[in-house]
């Protein structure tokens, strides 16, 4: 029971103590940081989805990375119209099943996965580099002789003048200006197969009095 007296001073002593009276540790009721709060909701969100904590150097976040990159191979290729029939059998074990428990695999892809992030970025680049050297080896395969290889876009390219070259390397060239030299290259090489063709384009700003014209 609190007794109330004339004195301010004393009512507000005893209101404050009151009041401090709600928080005695006996109480039910526990107080929780707002830090400790947030790491419990934070931790109860990484249990309850497929979040993984992040990595706190650079090459656990590079490892981390490479793994998530081949995880996502998977995902990524899908089964074509040929394969529709291997890939509906369940009886077929996955690529990574057949990397886990085949014998002839499983050694390399534990050296694979000791590996440092640094190591792992190389060997993935250098299997990236074997598939385009595959690719283009179809491809010139497929090619069958029908159209010269040496008169692919960049080699001709490389043919032009280099003040030209210059020129178009820029990024603010008009349209107008390309269809006017596309034109120009059309009619003269339909002509003439066989010929060189020349023109006088001194400067960037006579490119754009041929476009003004």
């Amino acid at each position: 029971m609190v007794v109330l007296t004339n004195n301010n001073e004393e009512q507000d002593y005893i209101l404050i103590e009151e009041r401090k009276c709600t928080s005695l540790p006996s109480s039910p009721a526990k107080r929780v940081s707002p830090t400790k709060k947030k790491q419990f909701f934070i931790n109860q969100a990484i249990r309850n989805s497929d979040l993984t904590p992040r990595a706190k150097g650079k090459k656990s976040l590079r490892r981390q990375e490479n793994t998530r990159f081949l995880a996502n191979l998977l995902e990524r290729d899908e089964c074509s119209k040929d394969d529709l029939e291997v890939c509906s059998n369940p009886a077929i074990p996955s690529i990574f099943t057949e990397a886990c428990t085949n014998g002839n695999y499983v050694e390399p892809w534990n050296d694979f996965m000791n590996c440092s992030g640094e190591e792992q970025e190389r060997l993935l680049s250098l299997l990236e580099q074997e598939e385009a050297k595959k690719k283009n080896t179809n491809r010139l395969l497929k090619d069958q002789r029908n159209v010269n290889p040496a008169f692919t876009a960049q080699d001709c390219f490389q043919r032009i003048d280099r003040r030209l070259r210059v020129t178009l390397r820029r990024k603010q060239i008009p349209m107008g200006t390309l269809e006017v030299l596309e034109e120009n290259l059309l009619s003269f090489f339909n002509a003439q197969p066989h010929s060189v063709y020349t023109t006088n384009l001194g400067s960037r700003h006579q490119l754009q009095r041929v476009t003004s014209d």
